[in-house]
């Protein structure tokens, strides 16, 4: 939700929105009570909000492997920058691994582009830890997944909005809730 907020201030309150540039998982802070907090604004940047696009033209940063590839070729700045590197974090939790792995020099080393391959392919089995489809509701894994892909898309346009993404997630927390 620390997202959308970002992306879709409520009414009345700003004419801003934040451009965060650097979504990973090492960005997403848990409190006390395990809430996460989006935490290094160092690379934000401010667009207007009161307009469905908003474009920026800047310099493209944040860490490579949570990289939009659009943004790195354009360096055009969107919102659904922030939503492709968030769909990272997300599949960084399903597969229980991080965003790259070094040692490989395939198509493994990146967790994005093996995620919407193995997506594609409906063979997402075989980079998800063998014990989770056990104790995850069906449904509440096949939200979680096309959710996580679709921020993933190439094209950002269709990409989705912050907003849909948390609804995505709060669906599939409700399937795993009457799961339990």
């Amino acid at each position: 939700m620390g997202l959308q907020y970002l992306h879709e201030p409520l009414e009345g309150t700003s004419q801003q929105r934040v451009l965060h540039r650097d979504i990973k998982s090492a960005n997403i802070l848990l409190d006390h009570n395990w809430i996460p907090k989006i935490a290094d604004f160092g690379l934000s940047k401010l667009g207007p909000a009161n307009r469905q696009f908003s474009f920026l033209f800047s310099a493209a940063v944040g860490t490579l492997e949570y990289c939009d590839p659009e943004y790195e070729r354009t360096c055009m700045l969107t919102k659904e920058i922030d939503v492709y590197s968030f769909g990272v974090v997300l599949f960084e939790v399903l597969c229980g691994r991080l965003c790259i792995l070094q040692k490989y020099n395939d198509i493994r080393r990146s967790l994005a582009e093996l995620s919407r391959k193995r997506y594609d392919e409906n063979k997402m089995d075989t980079i998800i830890p063998i014990g989770l489809h056990n104790n995850v509701s069906p449904e509440s894994f096949e939200r979680f997944m096309a959710i996580a892909y679709q921020c993933l898309h190439l094209n950002r346009t269709e990409r989705p909005t912050m907003g849909k993404v948390v609804e995505e997630l709060r669906f599939a927390l409700d399937y795993q809730v009457r799961f339990i």
